[in-house]
């Protein structure tokens, strides 16, 4: 009878046991959990990265969250972890979560990275699905997609951006190389003024005004010759006069931005046009001298 006695008592311990050992594996998990978040709160990423760790690797992936692994990988990304927090963002994503803190995050990691593809998918997929803080992320898009050569999405983005945005002196570069490269001459012209005004010795912006007003002087002058010389009467040349005069003035407005990329890069990349210019005005002194640059 004691026999049977102590029997039932040892199965009624281990019971007990098995169940007080299943109550002390998930409290210690979720302590782990509980340590990484009051370690973030605190400032201690380190500490917080740790903590995450020891919690994963205490639960069946199964009962883990996206949500959890996104908030580990923002604590890895603060002390440079960049591929722990990558890693644990895949995780996320493969849990379908989805955030637009964390994938503006990526998208700083893969630019860190100069994994320009990898950054573009993420900001593609930011704009495409979050409203949160679109202004900067558009400006980054239409560094990238003008970068890559894709003009035509970077003219969309830019109508999505706002004008402090647009009115970002890097950001007015980037719009004049767009436009220049779609010959968009009306806007490129108003652009490059506004170039100017903040950076009187942008080259782009200077050599677009006085190729400008060179080539129209230029071609006023060769069109008008060609028709005098086709029908040499008083009143053409008296026509060619006038339009002589207004070649010249055009020559005059292309001096000025000339000079000043004269002054940053003097030689045979500009000489040209002084060397044409002067010879339309009669001076062959200037004319020979800036000849000498040209090989």
């Amino acid at each position: 009878m004691k026999q049977v006695l102590f029997f039932a008592g040892f199965i009624i311990l281990a019971i007990l046991a098995g169940c007080s050992g299943s109550k002390v594996i998930a409290p210690a998990a979720v302590s782990h959990k509980t340590i990484a978040e009051k370690a973030a709160d605190d400032g201690n990423h380190a500490l917080a990265t740790e903590a995450w760790k020891q919690y994963f690797r205490g639960q069946p992936i199964t009962e883990i969250s996206g949500a959890d692994y996104a908030e580990a990988a923002q604590i890895a990304f603060k002390i440079n972890d960049e591929n722990l927090a990558v890693s644990w963002f895949d995780q996320a994503r493969y849990k379908n979560f989805a955030s637009a803190e964390m994938y503006s995050t990526i998208a700083k990691i893969y630019r860190s990275q100069q994994n320009i593809s990898k950054e573009l998918n993420a900001l593609e997929f930011y704009s495409t699905n979050f409203t949160e803080n679109l202004n900067e992320l558009n400006t980054r898009l239409f560094e990238i997609y003008f970068e890559i050569k894709m003009n035509d999405k970077a003219l969309e983005i830019w109508d999505k951006m706002d004008s402090k945005a647009k009115n970002k002196i890097s950001n007015l570069k980037t719009y004049f190389m767009v436009n220049r490269e779609f010959e968009n001459a009306v806007v490129c012209d108003s652009v490059s003024q506004i170039i100017l005004q903040i950076e009187p010795e942008n080259t782009d912006a200077l050599e677009w005004n006085g190729e400008k007003y060179y080539w129209l002087g230029e071609n006023r002058y060769k069109r008008e010759m060609e028709k005098y010389n086709n029908n040499k009467t008083n009143k053409q040349y008296k026509i060619l006069l006038a339009e002589l005069d207004l070649a010249t003035a055009d020559f005059k407005k292309a001096l000025p931005y000339f000079e000043k990329l004269w002054k940053i890069e003097p030689g045979e990349k500009y000489a040209g046009y002084f060397a044409n210019i002067y010879a339309r005005f009669g001076d062959e002194a200037k004319v020979n001298y800036f000849k000498k640059f040209v090989k």
